[in-house]
């Protein structure tokens, strides 16, 4: 079985924030954040918006273009690391949004695997449709980091930004991708280097003055780059020995965008051209889960989603963890 890329839609909340901006209400010097995060621009939702009305837009743009309406689908999974509440899920949430009648009753959850969240989703989807008969499976990330960033914190203030990108997948005998199992390991070292200390079970931030900076998400990201590095090259040559391809051979390649010295260093690194390597990090900022799909957005809208082509999608995610998923057109 081989499965068709039917849709793929993006959202990009508000009006783009240029790093200018930024730098003059902040008080850095000017040309600091592009310097130093790599972005140029990002997007950020206003107040109006939450997870699950940019989520429900992205996905009913993705149904109108394939045609479809919510009853087609087998399986609908929200992916990241943003959500509106503890309980219940995003995914029951943007269906409860897209339904006119509630009559659909086809399952859906969330994966959360923060940055890779993306990733695990579609392995996931592949796993139904090769092995459950599911022939539809829609997934959208939704990620509104803007809402967790600290102002104080100038290098996390202004690498992130907000979007939302669905994708609707669907089996068929030919044409499509063949899809390859993921590739995914795990550091725990890593586990607390990239965090939100307050909001969950262990601290819901009742008190009434909490640890200055204790509801913004905090990231060493010195250590977080030392791991990152420490144990790719090992990633990379399991992951050749699984996939039989090496990174040279790839026609494209989507990295997650998290940084901009990750993303010179990895090209540098492995030798890999600009045109081999989708980077979309001056243009939307770290976007979190939805950097990887938006890199397959930039792909798709293009027509480089063809016959012949081979992508590899890859990135790192707070835990630490480092993933990997070829997609053979």
């Amino acid at each position: 079985m081989r499965i068709h890329l039917k849709s793929c839609t993006r959202i990009l909340p508000g009006q783009p924030i240029l790093s200018a901006q930024l730098e003059a209400q902040s008080g850095l010097a000017a040309g600091w954040a592009e310097k130093n995060t790599g972005v140029l621009r990002r997007y950020w939702a206003d107040s109006t918006e939450n997870v699950t009305s940019l989520a429900a837009a992205a996905l009913q743009l993705a149904l109108d273009e394939a045609q479809l309406i919510c009853a087609d689908l087998d399986m609908l999974l929200y992916a990241g690391a943003s959500f509106d509440h503890p309980i219940p899920h995003n995914a029951c949430l943007i269906k409860q949004a897209l339904e006119k009648d509630g009559a659909a009753a086809f399952p859906c959850f969330d994966v959360d695997g923060t940055c890779l969240s993306f990733l695990h989703a579609m392995d996931i989807a592949h796993l139904y449709m090769q092995h459950r008969g599911f022939r539809r499976v829609a997934i959208v990330s939704a990620e509104l980091p803007s809402r967790a960033l600290n102002p104080a914190d100038a290098k996390t203030y202004t690498l992130f930004g907000d979007a939302a990108v669905a994708v609707i997948l669907e089996a068929t005998e030919t044409g499509g991708y063949e899809p390859f199992p993921a590739y995914f390991i795990n550091q725990s070292e890593g586990a607390q280097l990239a965090m939100v200390p307050v909001g969950g079970i262990k601290n819901r931030g009742l008190e009434l003055d909490p640890a200055e900076g204790a509801h913004y998400f905090q990231m060493n990201g010195r250590q977080l780059i030392s791991m990152t590095l420490r144990h790719l090259d090992d990633f990379l040559f399991v992951l050749a020995q699984k996939t039989g391809q090496t990174l040279s051979q790839y026609n494209y390649i989507v990295p997650h965008q998290a940084s901009r010295f990750g993303n010179e260093y990895f090209m540098q690194r492995y030798g890999l051209s600009e045109e081999q390597v989708i980077n979309t990090l001056s243009d939307y900022g770290n976007c979190v889960a939805a950097s990887i799909p938006l890199g397959i957005f930039e792909l798709y809208q293009q027509g480089k989603l063809q016959a012949g082509k081979d992508v590899l999608l890859i990135g790192t995610a707070a835990g630490l963890s480092i993933g990997a998923l070829r997609l053979k057109f």
